[in-house]
């Protein structure tokens, strides 16, 4: 059976990590190619299943990523579910998470074309928050993500809020000290069920998503995963939570990564042969 791996032109052979998943793929029978998600004349019906994986650049052309799942949903089953991809697109989620109850980083949504700019020194002041970062509602890859201090909140944080917003939705979150005292900490579920834990450098300002070290899971944080990943709109195939450190001292849910996340294979070797298994199992259904 062939199974599509999708991808994006910058890496039309898959990125790195996720070259550990075609062996055992292969060794289960199945067939997998790497597929660059928008390219042009694909013959989708040919693949029994398609498997989001390295589609890096959505977030950049968010409107056509939305006509291609639109497209491509009705020719092929598609993996995470696209009304899950649909979901977690925009990080407006957190807020949807955080009224279910699970601890997630402080998060102010400003909705592109509202009536009324938002001010982002008054947004801080409102919360208490001396360093803010700002980032877009779809984003990837830290693309248009700044830190501010207090003194810049209302000239070159107001300038750089705007401009996000002139291309569409923008959150305001407080910024964690913890993240560049500790890392952030990624939890990896593969069919529901967790696999294995990563902490991770510091990431702001960084263009690409730093390697992860192997990390015994702590209890508290992976209960809070578990939270996350319950209050999905539907069951993950994959799944990457990230949390760090919260102002309080309490772990908090910075991103549930379901779209096209990086799952750091190379540090836990078996986790690409649960994958596989979990794939084989959808593909014989």
């Amino acid at each position: 059976m062939d199974i599509a791996l999708l991808t994006y032109a910058e890496a039309p052979t898959l990125p790195p990590d996720d070259h550990h998943l075609l062996a055992p793929l292969r060794a289960r029978g199945l067939t997998p190619h790497a597929v660059v998600w928008d390219a042009p004349e694909v013959d989708w019906s040919r693949f029994r299943l398609a498997v989001v994986r390295g589609t890096w650049d959505y977030f950049v052309k968010p409107q056509a990523f939305g006509q291609w799942l639109q497209k491509v949903e009705v020719q092929v089953e598609l993996y995470n579910p696209p009304a899950l991809l649909r979901w977690n697109a925009h990080k407006g989620y957190l807020q949807q998470l955080a009224e279910a109850d699970v601890p997630v980083t402080p998060t102010r949504l400003c909705r592109k074309g509202a009536s009324r700019p938002a001010s982002l020194a008054a947004l801080a002041d409102e919360r208490g928050w001396e360093q803010v970062v700002v980032k877009p509602a779809v984003s990837g890859g830290g693309r248009l993500t700044r830190l501010f201090s207090r003194a810049e909140h209302a000239h070159a944080g107001q300038e750089h809020l705007e401009a996000v917003l002139d291309e569409g939705d923008a959150l305001v979150q407080p910024f964690l000290r913890s993240l560049h005292e500790e890392g952030e900490r990624s939890y990896v579920f593969i069919d529901g069920a967790f696999s294995h834990a990563v902490v991770r450098p510091p990431t702001m300002g960084a263009q690409s998503l730093p390697d992860g070290y192997p990390l015994a899971p702590r209890a508290d944080e992976l209960q809070l995963a578990l939270r996350a990943l319950r209050a999905a709109p539907t069951r993950t195939l994959y799944a990457r939570v990230d949390v760090a450190t919260g102002a309080e001292g309490n772990p908090v849910l910075q991103e549930l990564e379901v779209i096209e996340p990086r799952l750091f294979f190379a540090s836990a070797p078996a986790s690409a042969e649960r994958l596989a298994d979990a794939i084989l199992a959808r593909a014989k259904r």
